[in-house]
């Protein structure tokens, strides 16, 4: 298997992380977007695009789930889609990881994300975050 490695700033990492969640969270059946809506101006509109998204398009990604308040788990469990199943596993993996990261590195034992990110075999390993002090150049 291949490995990468990014470099980001944690304004960059924490908005990978927003857009991730929306993204697993969007294709397990709670297809809000609560992250990318939230920036919708006015209320109004975020509310108006939120309903359009929950009761328009929620019924063409998860057709299976009858029952507008169920979405499958964080591993996509019982997900008919077999692509879906395993997008659900892997976003949740990435997401949830940078969230982990961030809580241990501040000692947030409050934190619900303290604790270690599940994990399925159908979402590989999960990533690997360090943190990098890096000099910033004035221009």
């Amino acid at each position: 298997m291949r490995r990468y490695t990014i470099t980001c700033s944690e304004e960059q990492l924490r908005l990978i992380s927003a857009a991730l969640e929306d993204y697993h969270r969007f294709l397990a059946g709670q297809c809000s977007l609560e992250h990318a809506t939230s920036v919708i101006s006015p209320l109004e509109k975020m509310r108006e695009a939120r309903r359009i998204l929950d009761e328009q398009v929620r019924p063409l990604v998860v057709p299976g789930l009858s029952h507008p308040g169920a979405s499958y788990d964080w591993a996509g469990s019982n997900c008919p889609n077999e692509g879906q199943r395993q997008q659900i596993a892997m976003s949740y993996g990435i997401y949830r990881e940078i969230l982990h990261f961030f809580a241990v590195e501040r000692g947030r034992k409050d934190s619900v994300y303290y604790h270690p990110t599940l994990t399925c075999e159908e979402q590989g390993p999960l990533v690997h975050i360090e943190s990098k002090d890096v000099e910033v150049e004035e221009a």
